[in-house]
């Protein structure tokens, strides 16, 4: 039968990374910096790949150290050969795979110790890794379903920028010399792009230092207070932006509540597991909410009634959830259904932003070459 945290080792999971914390001058330094002496960075994919494969071997019935070496063997990536090498030794030593994971918090975040340890109290790991491999693969899913929506508006952008920059810098000058001193008879957008071809072929070290400059100040402002707060604030409440992020950091929320809880994890140490992966600090707040409401003997999905960025399904099916005691079921098929949701609704808007990509730079051409070819037909003109 499955125990709870409080009953192994007389302490949550919190309770033990404390321990562990305060046991920390015990452990060897030298394996919390492998990823910084290696220089490489471990992939998710290869995270998968390593939770897939642990998962396969333990279900064959191969031991864990065992599991272990063998997927070491198949990793390429020195870092992660490294650390799988290392959690190997520390389970010899009489470690559980949880806390060998724990020494390493560059690759294995809060949720997945928190459920790995679920699954060695509960005597059911093998179970709780496939879990964590389809957490990971929903994930990264997402991550390319994103990346793929921008790329292209984001290739159409820079493309633009460089035909616009090569047409001031390489072609325009050819035809100043004509222009000159007939400027009152050119049209204003011939005045500007001369204009900006000297400025450019003048001043481009100025021009370089100050978009350099910019990307640094803007990366800076992204990771400062107030930057961040915009941009919470921005994801949660601007308009046809808001609805696709509520619904992604709601899915966000559910599934992983929803693996925790089933894999008998505590409600109030979900909510705390939880509210780490969460950076949103609106969705971060309403979990907050949710825990001082459980602590003080409230109900479960009271908080979700009055939270305003929680569509009003998921309000109901939270309610319906926890009435008939089914409530980790029902957060991971309302977080199935929004992950369709979700994807749709990011093919809606890479249908909608590539045309109007295409029509901007095409206008920007059109008025760029407008601007040159026009005021040719008038000198012609004029001179006939």
């Amino acid at each position: 039968m499955a125990i709870s945290y409080e009953q192994h080792k007389g302490g949550s999971p919190l309770q033990a990374a404390k321990r562990l914390g305060a046991a920390g001058s015990r452990i060897p330094k030298l394996r919390l910096d492998m990823l910084k002496l290696s220089g490489r960075k471990i992939k998710a994919k290869e995270i998968i790949f390593f939770t897939s494969q642990l998962s396969l071997m333990l279900e064959v019935g191969t031991p864990l150290t065992s599991s272990l070496t063998a997927i070491e063997n198949q990793t390429k990536n020195p870092a992660f050969k490294e650390v799988i090498h290392a959690m190997g030794k520390d389970i010899e030593e009489g470690l559980q795979l949880s806390d060998a994971m724990r020494r390493h918090p560059q690759v294995f975040n809060h949720v997945f110790i928190s459920m790995i340890k679920a699954g060695e109290t509960g005597g059911f790991l093998q179970g709780i890794l496939d879990r964590l491999a389809e957490m990971q693969e929903k994930r990264q899913a997402l991550i390319a379903q994103l990346r793929s929506t921008l790329t292209y508006p984001a290739i159409l952008c820079l493309v633009g920028l460089l035909v616009v920059i090569f047409v001031l810098v390489g072609v325009l000058p050819k035809f100043t010399t004509f222009f000159a001193g007939k400027e009152s008879i050119l049209p204003i957008t011939t005045r500007f792009l001369m204009a900006m071809s000297k400025s450019l072929r003048g001043y481009w070290w100025l021009y370089l230092i100050s978009f350099v400059g910019l990307i640094v100040a803007l990366k800076l402002w992204k990771e400062s207070e107030p930057g961040q707060a915009l941009i919470d604030r921005f994801c949660v409440s601007a308009p046809m932006v808001a609805r696709l992020y509520n619904k992604i950091y709601t899915c966000q929320l559910l599934r992983t509540l929803g693996h925790l809880m089933s894999s008998q994890v505590p409600l109030l140490e979900a909510l705390e597991v939880t509210q780490a992966t969460i950076r949103n600090r609106y969705f971060s707040r309403f979990i907050t909410q949710i825990i001082n409401h459980v602590e003080k003997g409230g109900r479960f999905a009271q908080p979700f009634t009055t939270y305003p960025y929680i569509l009003d399904s998921v309000k109901q099916m939270v309610a319906t959830g926890e009435e008939v005691g089914n409530l980790p079921t029902v957060m991971l098929r309302l977080a199935g259904f929004y992950d369709t949701e979700v994807d749709r609704e990011l093919k809606n808007i890479a249908s909608l932003i590539e045309p109007i990509a295409l029509m901007l730079l095409g206008g920007v051409v059109g008025v760029i070459v407008a601007s040159v070819i026009l005021p040719l037909f008038k000198l012609a003109h004029a001179v006939h």
